[in-house]
């Protein structure tokens, strides 16, 4: 039986220092209070502060504030507290072995911002594959010249490889396909059949995406596994008139293997929103590379998918705290060392369960 939503306590966890301030909670704390919860922002400054208020929590969702795994040892199974939301898509922050141990159920907010990146993953395509950078920057120097067009690819007919076909990399499939684009992907857990609904030929490795991608798009998570996938191997393989896009996480791209590949011509060029050391360093050679079009990690944002997010790791909280599991669970091992819990509904049917 779900626990009456009035007798939960929701904590949140803004960003420490500077970024705190002015922050508007509206949106965060709207499920808890359309359901009757208890909402509390925490400004405490120490660990033995969070702990106490821990204690005193159903459940806590982090907005910036970052979490020492040495917390779990008190929350999940060894507390009141059984779980953290964070917000956004990345979870590499996060030990999610410590997590399960303890019975910690963790989630995210991923999907907010699916139009968004695959729309910038676009951008930076389109801009690659027009040499925008360059002949942006001849205009505006006062040179007019077709000097620098070729080689120049079509777009149509030409081949979209995605690493991790996800809500983003399905998203991504959509746009490339409407370019008049053959989509090709690798993600080790879509089945060809799933992925034939979404007009994209699965391939076996990440290393034939390489081969046969005029323009490479990863779409994961950074992992152990994804770590430097792209990697000098990879872009040996690659076409010299081949792209990269990377509106992933940075590392998920080896920096070093990619600089070289740029200076020695083995790829065409490369669009990227994220780096391997953020704030990105100012003597980067990518940032004075002609053929590389650069953005500072924003590809998931607009006023919409903001708001979203922000209302979905309430909504997420309300899941964990009311004995459903989240919709954005980054920890499905943790199943096994948890009691059952309902399956995870929509906001709306959960609503309708609690007699709203």
């Amino acid at each position: 039986m779900s626990p009456d939503a009035t007798d939960i306590r929701v904590l949140f966890l803004g960003p420490r220092g500077p970024r705190a301030r002015g922050m508007n909670f509206e949106p965060q704390s709207r499920a808890a209070k359309t359901l009757g919860a208890e909402f509390v922002v925490y400004d405490g400054e120490s660990d033995g502060e969070l702990i106490e208020a821990l204690r005193d929590a159903d459940v806590a969702m982090s907005q910036g504030h970052g979490i020492d795994p040495k917390l779990f040892s008190h929350i999940g199974n060894n507390g009141r507290c059984k779980g953290l939301v964070s917000f956004g898509h990345g979870y590499d922050g996060m030990d999610l072995n410590t997590a399960v141990e303890n019975g910690v159920i963790l989630a995210n907010t991923a999907s907010f911002g699916t139009e968004e990146v695959s729309n910038q993953t676009m951008m930076h395509f389109l801009v690659c594959s027009r040499k925008f950078v360059l002949h942006d920057k001849l205009v505006k120097s006062g040179v007019w010249t077709r000097e620098h067009l070729a080689p120049m690819g079509h777009i149509v007919g030409q081949t979209f490889g995605i690493i991790g076909l996800g809500d983003i990399g399905r998203t991504v499939a959509r746009k490339a396909r409407a370019f008049g684009m053959h989509v090709i992907a690798y993600d080790p857990f879509v089945s060809s059949w799933d992925a034939k609904e979404y007009g994209v030929e699965m391939v076996a490795t990440p290393l034939d995406i390489a081969r046969r991608a005029d323009y490479v798009s990863p779409h994961t998570y950074l992992t152990e596994q994804t770590h430097h996938m792209v990697n000098s191997k990879f872009f040996d393989l690659m076409k010299p008139t081949a792209y990269l896009i990377n509106c992933s996480r940075g590392p998920v791209v080896d920096e070093k293997a990619l600089i070289e590949a740029l200076q020695q011509k083995k790829i065409a060029g490369a669009g990227l929103d994220v780096f391997e050391h953020e704030p990105v360093d100012p003597g980067n050679p990518l940032l004075k590379m002609d053929n590389v079009s650069v953005t500072n990690h924003y590809a998931s944002y607009s006023e919409v998918a903001w708001e979203r997010a922000n209302t979905q790791l309430g909504e997420e909280a309300m899941r964990i705290a009311l004995g459903y599991w989240p919709m954005s669970l980054i920890n499905p091992d943790v199943r096994s060392t948890v009691e059952p819990r309902n399956w995870a509904v929509s906001w709306e049917v959960m609503f309708a369960e609690q007699g709203k």
